[in-house]
């Protein structure tokens, strides 16, 4: 072969690798997407209105990023006005204090937006709450009737959440159950 034939040969072949290498660049072109997820939250509070000795209006707010089924603890008790310490004798409803509650029986318990008392001990509402959304009033008022000195009454009320989606989620974290959207409570009205 003459060496003319060869430089063709070799130009030809360039051209051909250059297109093929350009052909594969021009079809493998990529761009970058970045999906960012983020994680919700659920994170309960508890919004009260303090007037003296009387507690009221008191309520559940989802403060997190997700809807969220909420319940409720509410403990009483006597606290030593000097150190703080819990006492163990136990206040009396109607004798010590007087309280208004806008709880549900066990029979509203497939209604909801409500609160419902459950045997568990909690008060849980029956309807997921939204973000920086709240719960309707839980405790209407609550009172000391009479000042006993070197005590205190207390009234905590401390609240749990967890998110409303999948249903499933409640049903590992406390037993419940969902039915058409409504918390049904462990034990009330046949639930979970």
């Amino acid at each position: 072969m003459s060496k003319r034939k060869r430089i063709i040969a070799l130009l030809v072949g360039g051209i051909f690798l250059a297109g093929t290498v350009g052909t594969l660049a021009w079809l493998s072109a990529t761009g970058v997407l970045v999906n960012q997820f983020g994680i919700g939250s659920v994170t309960p509070s508890v919004q009260e209105t303090l007037n003296g000795n009387v507690k009221s209006n008191v309520k559940a707010e989802n403060t997190g990023t997700a809807p969220a089924y909420i319940r409720a603890a509410v403990d009483i008790y006597w606290q030593d006005a000097t150190s703080g310490a819990r006492l163990w004798e136990e206040p009396q409803a109607d004798k010590d204090y007087v309280i208004a509650w806008s709880v549900a029986d066990a029979l509203g318990a497939n209604s909801a937006s409500s609160w419902v008392k459950a045997s568990d001990g909690f008060y849980y509402w029956t309807s997921p709450v939204a973000p920086n959304t709240k719960t309707d009033v839980l405790i209407t008022s609550v009172r000391e009737l009479k000042a006993t000195e070197g005590r205190n009454l207390v009234v905590d009320v401390s609240t749990q959440a967890v998110q409303s989606t999948p249903d499933e989620a409640v049903h590992e974290a406390w037993g419940c159950t969902v039915q058409n959207g409504v918390l049904i409570p462990p034990y009330a009205n046949g639930g979970a």
